[in-house]
């Protein structure tokens, strides 16, 4: 400025070529000191709203949370009354570095396609012992409403059970869904690269009205939007959570999809989840619902028994040392059948483990002996359906075996 000055330039001019204002030039060119900046009040009055929670920021940062809007609605909680943009400036430094490949964004018709993945979340005590935890998620790709749900398996026959409660939460089946390679639904590929579908999975696609469609080996991007919701979830759910138990751990995710995921603003439609579900047009749901239930073959053993998910049912003699079919319904009902598919027994599942659920009718007609009486250690349970019957003078002696030899003669009746 000072040179341009000396050279003949105006004030105004000056201000011009360098984009200053003129008041700014005229105190240069005049050698005037200039003033110092006054600090900003605005920025010292947040810094102070954000100071008392710092300590509660910290914690939370190492348990692995950084999603800034869950951490505002936590100390929002606790008092807090200043803004995300001060939280966001605080947290920033402390992120974890990552980089992310570039990808062409694919976008759906309403109602053409809903995309689902399982993912692992470590282990949960279930039911007396340590299970496997997975996250069933299904978003759909035109609304981005997003369903999920957590279990202690990762079977077809709960992959399809988390199907259709999804199609339950929506009110509707989309035209296709879109998930990788996974067993539940894909068996192989034939050299041609074509799919060989999961027969049971196969049938329930065709009876609850879709198509399914998996995504090219090696290439998960392909669906991006459900695999972004697994980050989400992680992120703004998961991350810090405290649960009793699976049934609680699901009562918070649904409260969260409801409150939170699918009535936020999305970062990539610019609209709430919910409120352009009204418009996805789904297909109606099948007039009859399918059958969900959980099925899984047992041998019964000598003493009329049958193992299932850690305790022992009892089933009519005439069935001891025989293949049968047990289907857990979603009411916790276990339904026993032959292979006829003829019910021979059905007992209320029992919660823990090392359990006999015992119908005193299934002994009739078993010889015994008058002075025998059910061990102490068997544990046993008269079932609701029948009369309250002497145990001792009815059941036999049950002998007590591990749980392998029980899952040994399943293998080898799939051999």
């Amino acid at each position: 400025m000072i040179d341009l000055y000396r050279k003949g330039l105006s004030i105004s001019e000056i201000a011009r070529q360098t984009g200053s204002d003129r008041k700014t030039v005229r105190k240069v060119v005049k050698g005037e000191p200039a003033k110092a900046k006054k600090k900003s009040k605005s920025k010292g009055h947040h810094e102070h709203k954000l100071d008392a929670y710092v300590g509660y920021l910290k914690k939370r940062m190492n348990d692995g949370v950084y999603n800034t809007r869950k951490l505002l609605r936590e100390i929002q909680a606790q008092g807090y009354s200043g803004g995300l943009t001060q939280l966001i400036l605080h947290v920033q430094p402390y992120r974890p570095k990552h980089q992310e490949s570039a990808v062409m964004r694919f976008e759906t018709r309403p109602g053409q396609q809903a995309q689902v993945d399982w993912a692992s979340f470590g282990e949960i005590a279930h039911e007396g012992r340590q299970r496997q935890l997975y996250a069933f998620v299904m978003t759909l790709g035109w609304s981005r409403a997003m369903y999920i749900e957590f279990t202690v398996s990762g079977s077809t026959d709960w992959f399809i059970r988390c199907h259709q409660h999804a199609f339950e939460y929506f009110g509707g089946v989309t035209q296709e869904v879109l998930h990788d390679n996974l067993k539940n639904a894909v068996i192989s590929r034939d050299s041609q690269g074509r799919v060989v579908w999961n027969e049971r999975y196969l049938d329930f696609a065709r009876y609850s009205g879709f198509t399914p469609h998996a995504c090219r080996p090696y290439r998960p991007q392909t669906k991006g939007k459900v695999e972004r919701g697994i980050g989400y979830v992680r992120q703004n759910f998961w991350c810090g959570l405290h649960f009793s138990d699976l049934a609680d751990l699901n009562q918070q995710g649904q409260d969260w999809a409801n409150t939170i995921a699918n009535r936020r603003v999305h970062g990539t439609t610019g609209e709430i989840p919910f409120e352009r579900l009204a418009y996805e047009a789904l297909q109606g749901l099948p007039g009859q619902r399918f059958d969900t239930s959980i099925k899984t073959e047992r041998c019964a053993s000598r003493d009329c028994l049958v193992s299932y998910d850690g305790n022992f049912y009892s089933v009519p003699a005439t069935w001891a040392q025989k293949m049968l079919l047990v289907k857990e319904t979603e009411d916790r009902q276990l339904i026993i059948l032959n292979g006829l598919g003829e019910v021979v027994a059905q007992h209320s599942k029992r919660p823990g483990r090392h359990q006999r659920v015992i119908v005193a009718a299934h002994y009739a007609g078993l010889p015994v002996l008058a002075h025998q009486t059910a061990p102490a250690q068997a544990h046993q349970v008269v079932s609701d359906v029948t009369l309250q019957l002497d145990l001792g003078r009815i059941a036999p002696t049950v002998e007590i075996r591990p749980l392998s030899v029980y899952g040994q003669l399943s293998a080898v009746h799939h051999d």
